[in-house]
Parts: C-alpha cells; structure tokens; sequence
C-alpha cells in the first residue's frame, strides 16, 4: 500500500533521505604555502526539495522551498575542515540533523522521525597552479539514514547506511586580494550502484587574513534503489558559511 503525502512533512522527510547538507568543500583560498594551513568552516545550505523518495510503503513526492522545512528541524549541524600544505590537502565534512513531525493520513495520525548522517573524507591535489589554481579531489563518503513511522501505537524504523568513492574538481578565480569565486563538481556512487553528483558556484570575502564569508548556489542530485529505500531527488538553493583560518 502506498501512502503519499504532498505536505512540508513529506519534504522534510525527503531532505533527509536525500542529505540535507552535502559535504559542501570547504574553499580554502588558493594560495599554496610551504606550511600546513587550515580553515574550519560552519555553513547553512537553504535547499528546497523536488522528487521522489520512498521509504517501505511510504512513498513521498515533493516540491518544497528550503522555507516549508526550517520548523521540522529538531536538531542539526553542518561544518567542514580543510588542511593544505603545498600541493596537497585533506578534506573533511560533517553532517547531522533530525526531523519530526504528526502528519494525518487515512489511517490517522502517522508520528514521522528521520535521522541523517553523513561524513566525508577526501585528498586534493593541486593539478593546476598559477593565478587560477585547479584542485582534483577524490575520496569516500558515508551516509546514515533511519527513518522512524508511527501509528496507532505501532512504531515501524527502517535504517540505511552506506561507504561510497566520490571525483571532483575544483577551481579558484581571485578577482582582488579579498574576492574570490569558487567553483565545485564531483560524481560518484550510491551503495555502489545509481549514482549522485553535486554542482556548486560561489565567491569567497576574506575581510581579514584569518576570516572569510562564503556564499553561493549549490545543487545536488540523488537516485538510488535499494530493498527498502528508493530515491530520485534534486536539492538545491543558496548556501552560506563562515571560514576560520588558522
């Protein structure tokens, strides 16, 4: 049996089976120095949904902007770590949030909770230095999902987790000493089969040597097809973060 639901409860259960912060790369300035340098970033992706996403017998279709999601929220955290010492670097994201809400269906009342988890791991290399410095990017991504239905009484949870290899590139373009835009691809598997790619364009304000305001447009496209968990979504909307050098 297939229940849809087409209310924020069904976006907001969507974005979390979709991720709904992807590791966003940190974008770290260009320079490249003789020394480790580091920069930690905290950021906030405003993505809205569309697609498809079904969990067991639940089967979600949204369309919702990153507003109809924001008051599902329970819990979340988005940050991200870079290390580069010349021609190398390390990457590192971290993602968790929790959604809940009480949705009415023809049986009644269905209690909906999600948990999402992702951790990303990555090296970069600098194929292409100059005053346009070019990173290649290659690495692994985890991802944890439990979404948790309840009704009359009766909880029901199915979770999912999966490592998967991720490519991408990434490219600087300094306009003066503080601006700089940014720009982001990578593709990769999903549980070893469908796929996922995400695409970002942003800029970098470095108002002092050791900050930086970043902001941009992300998008992000999922399918996958599994036992118990199908997707086929698109995310995407505005992003922006803070960076702290040190």
């Amino acid at each position: 049996m297939n229940i849809r639901f087409t209310s924020k409860t069904a976006a907001a259960l969507g974005a979390c089976a979709v991720s709904m912060a992807w590791a966003v790369p940190s974008a770290a300035q260009g320079q490249v120095g003789e020394h480790w340098e580091y920069e930690a970033a905290p950021y906030l992706w405003a993505a809205g949904l569309d697609g498809t996403t079904t969990v067991g017998y639940l089967s979600v279709e949204s369309d919702h902007g990153f507003s109809d999601l924001v008051d599902k929220i329970d819990f979340g955290f988005t940050g991200a770590f870079e290390a580069r010492k010349g021609r190398w670097g390390i990457l590192f994201d971290a993602i968790y949030i929790k959604l809940s809400d009480d949705v009415g269906s023809p049986r009644g009342t269905v209690d909906v909770e999600a948990v999402q988890q992702m951790y990303t791991l990555g090296g970069a290399w600098r194929a292409l230095e100059g005053p346009t410095p070019v990173d290649l990017i290659g690495g692994l991504r985890y991802n944890y999902l439990k979404p948790t239905l309840g009704l009359g009484g009766v909880e029901r949870g199915q979770s999912k987790d999966a490592l998967d290899p991720y490519i991408g590139v990434r490219g600087h373009y300094p306009l003066d000493p503080r601006w700089t835009l940014v720009g982001y691809l990578d593709v990769g598997t999903f549980d070893g089969s469908d796929y996922a790619w995400q695409l970002l364009v942003g800029a970098s304000y470095a108002w002092r040597p050791d900050r930086s305001l970043k902001f941009g447009y992300r998008q992000l496209k999922t399918k996958y097809s599994g036992e118990r968990i199908e997707l086929d979504t698109t995310m995407q909307g505005l992003y922006v973060g803070v960076g702290f050098r040190f």
